[in-house]
């Protein structure tokens, strides 16, 4: 280790270097603080600085100063070697910047300790300052990488610019990535697509599974899907993306182009709240399924439900982090405050709700991503004109039939009846009842299989485990099935009105069908059984439904207009 020493005598200079060339320190020499600060700033091997006081031409103090001005980038140690007793002069000496001082006479022992312990001192702050800029080449690279994934999740959650008016917003991320996610598309029949989520976690590990979800999305709701095809096809996909201990809560929902109809698939997330014109929640939409990315596709529900709300209805949905918000006693927002501002009328009850939030947590930080949508139940409109409605009266000149055999192969595919609603959803006259018909076909087709082929008893779901069970048996017997089939039929048939006649037949056993009977009035729902609720949807959906053949025939008609 090199030591400046500065002194004007030579006798003091001679005496400094034999003390430290005994202990293996390297010496070099300046007579005055010019020469000295002229000596730093060439060398940067220095390490201490012995600084005597009174110099020609710049004395210890003013040197002292201008060297700390010069040297920046690393941490000098100045002592100042001095036969000063002062306070008032020694005071002035480190208030210059330095960082010790030694009277003369000089004690050996102590000079040593000295410049040993400030040598602890300049190799820590040469070790931080290594640390801070290896910290800040992270912290740029971070920076830089974070960009280029901010900018790949605007292209990718924002690749549909649709202005829709039904529509208001507001979305308060906790981070720079947001695990909530909401995607809004035109459908091509005219009304809105639009999908609330909130994935567990935060920052970008939850935010990860918001890009396949939006490529879905906007891929499906650009062909008309439904939502049922839209929940099973993100279902899909996140079940094999995402790990064990992650999942999708969200509502998947369109507003049909007159506004008059809400098809909606909600699981694991809040109570959709539908509020009247003049104030106040009139209907709770409830979550009817298991969050997205949990389950296989053959134990996944796709069924979607339907309500006609009032025009002017306001449907108002949020994620946890708007009612877990917390003021700084630690205490929630909750439901209670949430539904009171939804009481009386608003212009945006967006606005109000994320106002109220914000003034509640007052200096609490936020500690989840928020999320509040408002749609409008009113014919839909687009300020930017991407909604293209398809045009048509809505019928076929021309009756048509479809008809299907099913065998245990077919029957085994997870999408089947998304298949046969693909089918349908090129033709104008269905893309509006798109989500009624999955719906419709898949409790018709899954009753036929369940009970009729595979010949299971909807009691086992009455047991503890008995929806574990019931589709454990369901698989099994699938897996194991040989023979049997399932003839669907499809039939328009048009003259004022248009009706969709379906037909469904197993080569199963049949069942009681005066026992069925039974069952109307929605019996089942009062009895509060785990079963039957297919058939009661099945009725209320169409405008008939009869049973033939011992049951192993079904024929519903369900009307189009």
């Amino acid at each position: 280790m090199k030591v400046l020493i500065v002194d004007d005598h030579q006798y003091n200079l001679d005496l400094l270097a034999f003390i430290l060339e005994d202990h293996d320190y390297q010496s070099c020499f300046a007579t005055n603080g010019q020469e000295a600060l002229d000596r730093v700033v060439s060398d940067a091997s220095i390490g201490v600085i012995l600084m005597d006081v009174n110099m020609p031409v710049m004395d210890g103090r003013e040197a002292t100063k201008r060297i700390k001005e010069a040297i920046t980038d690393r941490f000098i140690p100045i002592v100042f070697v001095t036969a000063l007793d002062e306070d008032q002069a020694l005071a002035e000496c480190l208030s210059a910047g330095g960082d010790d001082f030694i009277s003369k006479p000089v004690n050996e022992s102590v000079l040593l300790a000295k410049i040993a312990a400030h040598l602890r001192t300049a190799n820590l702050y040469q070790e931080l300052r290594e640390t801070n800029e290896r910290l800040s080449y992270h912290q740029r690279l971070m920076d830089r990488e974070h960009a280029i994934v901010e900018h790949v999740f605007q292209n990718g959650l924002q690749r549909v610019g649709s202005d829709c008016r039904n529509l208001k917003h507001r979305i308060s991320p906790m981070s720079m990535f947001n695990g909530d996610i909401f995607l809004a598309a035109p459908s091509p029949s005219g009304g809105v697509y639009l999908v609330l989520g909130d994935f567990t976690g935060h920052g970008l590990s939850a935010a990860i599974g918001c890009l396949p979800v939006a490529d879905i999305f906007y891929a499906m709701s650009n062909k008309q899907a439904s939502i049922a095809e839209l929940a099973t096809e993100i279902n899909h996909k996140l079940q094999g993306l995402l790990p064990s201990n992650m999942f999708f809560c969200a509502a998947i929902m369109e507003l049909s182009a007159n506004g008059d109809r809400l098809s909606y698939w909600v699981g694991g997330i809040n109570d959709l709240l539908l509020v009247s014109p003049s104030g106040g929640v009139v209907e709770r939409l409830q979550a009817q399924h298991m969050p997205l990315g949990v389950l296989d596709d053959h134990e996944f529900d796709a069924t979607v439900d339907v309500v006609n709300p009032p025009a002017g209805t306001r449907v108002v949905i949020y994620t946890d982090g708007i009612i877990e918000s917390q003021d700084d006693q630690g205490q929630m927002f909750g439901e209670e405050r949430l539904e009171a501002l939804l009481a009386t009328p608003a212009d945006c009850y967006v606005d109000r709700i994320y106002e109220a939030v914000n003034e509640y947590r007052q200096q609490a930080e936020q500690t989840d991503d928020m999320t509040l949508v408002e749609l409008t139940c009113c014919p839909v409109e687009y300020a930017d004109g991407l909604a293209h409605r398809d045009t048509g009266d809505g019928s076929l000149s021309l009756p048509w039939t479809l008809s299907f055999s099913l065998t245990p192969d077919e029957l085994g595919k997870p999408d089947l009846v998304a298949e046969v609603v693909r089918l349908l959803g090129g033709d104008v006259t269905f893309k509006s009842h798109l989500d009624i018909l999955y719906t419709l076909l898949s409790e018709l087709i899954n009753n036929s299989l369940e009970h009729g082929l595979l010949e299971l008893d909807s009691a086992i779901k009455e047991t503890t485990d008995g929806f574990e069970r019931y589709y454990r048996l369901r698989r099994q017997r699938l897996e194991t099935l040989n023979g049997g089939s399932i003839d669907l039929s499809l039939q328009l048939t048009g003259t004022n009105t248009n009706k969709l006649k379906i037909i469904v037949s197993d080569s199963g056993k049949g069942f009681d069908v005066e026992a069925l009977q039974h069952v109307s009035d929605f019996d089942v729902n009062e009895q509060d059984h785990s079963f039957g609720r297919g058939i009661d949807l099945i009725r209320s959906l169409c405008d008939s439904v009869v049973y033939s053949d011992g049951g192993s025939t079904v024929t519903v008609v369900y009307r189009l207009d």
